[in-house]
C-alpha cells in the first residue's frame, strides 16, 4: 500500500481540527460555567433544561405580577387611609359645630367651608391613579376621571366607572388587585346610608345655610336615623309597614299605639304632634297628624307623611322632605328667624262603633321618637349630633374595605414568597443540568491540550521531511 505525503498531512490536519474543536468546547464550558451551550451538547438534557427554564420564567413572571399587585393594593390602602383621615376631620368639625357655645352659630358657615374642602379632597381621592389606571374606576377602560362633582358647591357626584373589582391572573388564579367605589366610598350602598360625598355635602349644607344671626337651637335640615336595610327599591315607596320589619333594621322597631282597648300592640295607628310657629302671624300652633301602616313616608301626594306634614305648614311653619339617597325624613322651619319647633309622639284617639265613640289609646307609638329618632325639640345641634352616627357608619365601611385590602396584600405576599421559593428550587435543578463540572472539565481540558500540543509538534516535524527521507540509503 502506498501512502502519499498529502495523506499523512490530511490525517494530521483532521486530528488537529478535532482536538481544537474539543479544546474550544471544553474551554468555553469552563469560561461560562455552562456545559449546555448548543443543542448538540446533550440533546436529552437540553430538552429537560429548556422545560424547567420555561417553568422558572413563568414563576418569575407570576412573582413579579404578584409584587406589582401588592404595590397597587398598598397604594389603594394609602388612599383609603387618607379618606379615613378626611372622615375623622369631618367628625371633629361636626363635633365642633354641634356645640351650643358657638355664639349665634356664627362659626358654622366657616366650618361648612372646611367641610366643602374635605368634600373636594374626597373627590380627588376617588379619582386617584396607579400608573395610568384610575384606582376606583372598576374594570372598564377609563381615560378621564370617573368621579365628577355635581353643583357648586358640590351636592353630590356622578360616577362613570363600574362597581366591578379589577383582577389579575397570578399563578393560574384570578386575584383581586383593588376595590370598588361602592366598597371604599359607600357609593350606592344597599343599606340606604349616604356615600362619603353625599354625607359631606349634607354636613356642609347644614353648616353653611344657617344664618349667622339665629341661635343654635334653630332647626335646619333636621334628619332622623337612616332606615338601615329597608331602603325602598327604585321607583317604589317606603311605607311605614316597610320599616316595621325584622332585622337587619338596626333602629328601634316600629311600634303602633293601641287603636282601642284590648287591641294587640302594633295594630293601631301612629300619631304625632307638631308644635311650631305660624310663618304669617308668628303665633304658636299645634297640630296632630295620624298615620297607618300603609302611609308612605316618601310620597308628596296624599296620604303620604311628607304631604300631610306640608299640608299643615301654614300653621306649624314646618316643611318635610324625603331624602331618597340616605332614606331620611328631613324637617325644616319656614317661620321667620327659624324658631325651634317640637315633634312629639302621642297616643292616638280613634272613633269606633255607631255612632263613633272616642277612645284613647293605651300607649303612644314610637314613629318619630323611636324609629326616625327625631328629638322632641329639634335644632341644628341635634341634627349635627345625629350626623355623627352616620359618619361613624361610613367610616366603618372604609375601614372594612381597608381590612379586605390588607388581607389581599398578605395573601399576595404569601404567593410571592411561594413562587420565589419554587423558582429558587427549580433554578437549582436547572443548574444541575447546565452547570459545568469544573474538576472533570479541567482534567479533560488538560488532556486535550497535551494531545493538541503533541499533534502540532508531530505536524511540524513532518513538514521538514519528504518521502525521500524514508527511503533506504
Amino acid at each position: 500500500m502506498r501512502i502519499a505525503t498529502s495523506t499523512v498531512y490530511d490525517q494530521q490536519t483532521t486530528t488537529i481540527d478535532n482536538l481544537s474543536a474539543q479544546y474550544n468546547s471544553v474551554g468555553n464550558d469552563l469560561s461560562t460555567g455552562i456545559s449546555l451551550n448548543v443543542p448538540s451538547d446533550d440533546p436529552s438534557v437540553v430538552s429537560q433544561a429548556l422545560t424547567i427554564n420555561n417553568t422558572i420564567n413563568a414563576e418569575d413572571k407570576d412573582a413579579q405580577n404578584a409584587t406589582n399587585a401588592q404595590n397597587q393594593l398598598t397604594n389603594t390602602d394609602s388612599v383609603l387611609s387618607s379618606l379615613t383621615s378626611v372622615l375623622q376631620s369631618a367628625r371633629s368639625l361636626v363635633v365642633e359645630g354641634a356645640t351650643d357655645i358657638i355664639p349665634n352659630g356664627s362659626q358654622r358657615p366657616l366650618i361648612g367651608k372646611q367641610i366643602e374642602g374635605l368634600l373636594q379632597e374626597a373627590i380627588g381621592l376617588a379619582n386617584s391613579k396607579y400608573g395610568s389606571t384610575y384606582v376606583f374606576a372598576g374594570t372598564g377602560e377609563s381615560t378621564t376621571a370617573p368621579v365628577t362633582a355635581v353643583g357648586t358647591p358640590p351636592t353630590g357626584v356622578t360616577f362613570s366607572g363600574n362597581n366591578e373589582t379589577a383582577t389579575q391572573l397570578i399563578n393560574g388564579q384570578e386575584v383581586a388587585v383593588g376595590t370598588t367605589l361602592q366598597s371604599a366610598f359607600n357609593y350606592q350602598s344597599s343599606n340606604g346610608t349616604p356615600d362619603v360625598f353625599q354625607l359631606l355635602a349634607n354636613i356642609a349644607n347644614t353648616m353653611t345655610t344657617e344664618p349667622a344671626a339665629i341661635q343654635s337651637a334653630a332647626p335646619i335640615n333636621i334628619s332622623g336615623a337612616v332606615i338601615y336595610g329597608n331602603a325602598s327599591p327604585a321607583g317604589t315607596q317606603t311605607t311605614l309597614g316597610d320599616i316595621a320589619g325584622p332585622p337587619p333594621m338596626t333602629t328601634t322597631q316600629l311600634t303602633a299605639d293601641d287603636a282601642s282597648p284590648g287591641s294587640p300592640a302594633g295594630t293601631g295607628y301612629y300619631s304625632v304632634n307638631i308644635a311650631g310657629t305660624n310663618p304669617s302671624t308668628g303665633a304658636t300652633s299645634s297640630v296632630n297628624l295620624t298615620f297607618t301602616n300603609a302611609t308612605p313616608l316618601d310620597s308628596t301626594a296624599p296620604p303620604g307623611v311628607v304631604q300631610q306634614i306640608n299640608a299643615v305648614e301654614p300653621q306649624t311653619g314646618v316643611t318635610a322632605t324625603w331624602n331618597v339617597a340616605d332614606q331620611r325624613l328631613e324637617l325644616t322651619s319656614t317661620a321667620p328667624n327659624s324658631p325651634p319647633f317640637e315633634i312629639t309622639d302621642v297616643p292616638t284617639q280613634v272613633g269606633e262603633g255607631t255612632p263613633p265613640a272616642t277612645t284613647a289609646a293605651t300607649k303612644a307609638s314610637n314613629l318619630f321618637s323611636g324609629v326616625l329618632q327625631i328629638p322632641q325639640t329639634v335644632s341644628v345641634v341635634s341634627n349635627l349630633s345625629n350626623m355623627l352616627g352616620t359618619i361613624d357608619l361610613v367610616t366603618n365601611q372604609v375601614v372594612a374595605a381597608r381590612a379586605t385590602i390588607g388581607q389581599q396584600i398578605q395573601n399576595l405576599a404569601s404567593t410571592t414568597s411561594q413562587l420565589n421559593s419554587e423558582s429558587t428550587d427549580n433554578t437549582t435543578v436547572k443548574s444541575g443540568y447546565e452547570d459545568t463540572n469544573v474538576a472533570s472539565a479541567t482534567s479533560q481540558f488538560s488532556l486535550i491540550q497535551t494531545a493538541l500540543e503533541a499533534a502540532y509538534s508531530t505536524t511540524t516535524r513532518l513538514e521538514d521531511k519528504s518521502l525521500l527521507d524514508y527511503l533506504p540509503a
